[in-house]
């Protein structure tokens, strides 16, 4: 069993999530690119572009700024990770924080991407948790 498949049997146990098809990921993913502006010298997230921008020390605070942020929870959220083999799923923000620890276990560097309410979390390699609103 692969790490994602670890992921998406967690995330059930949490809630609905779904698996998108290789189509699917990839309008997600053009979706993203048009709306988050990236870092020219690193595969990552300009937060520096991003005006409303917040560094998340532990998981439970991203829920805590949402709500200040008077955010929709219950929209759905895409996940998807820096590894392009992956396709992404589509599942709800509570879901993600209750199995984070599997969800950023697929890969380097995992992305949370809710279109809805026009934010980003990043949780880069390097220890980084970022949320962003666009």
């Amino acid at each position: 069993m692969t790490l994602f498949d670890e992921c998406i049997e967690v995330l059930k146990k949490e809630g609905e999530v779904t698996i998108l098809s290789e189509e699917e990921t990839k309008e997600i993913i053009n979706e993203f690119e048009k709306n988050i502006p990236p870092d020219s010298l690193v595969t990552r997230v300009d937060f520096s572009q991003i005006s409303r921008k917040t560094e998340i020390e532990e998981d439970e605070d991203m829920l805590k700024e949402l709500y200040k942020n008077h955010v929709n929870v219950h929209e759905p959220v895409y996940v998807f990770w820096n590894d392009a083999d992956l396709p992404a799923i589509r599942t709800s923000i509570k879901n993600v924080i209750h199995a984070i620890e599997d969800v950023i276990a697929v890969s380097f560097d995992t992305y949370i991407f809710c279109p809805k309410e026009r934010y980003i979390v990043e949780y880069y390699h390097e220890g980084e948790t970022c949320l962003g609103f666009y």
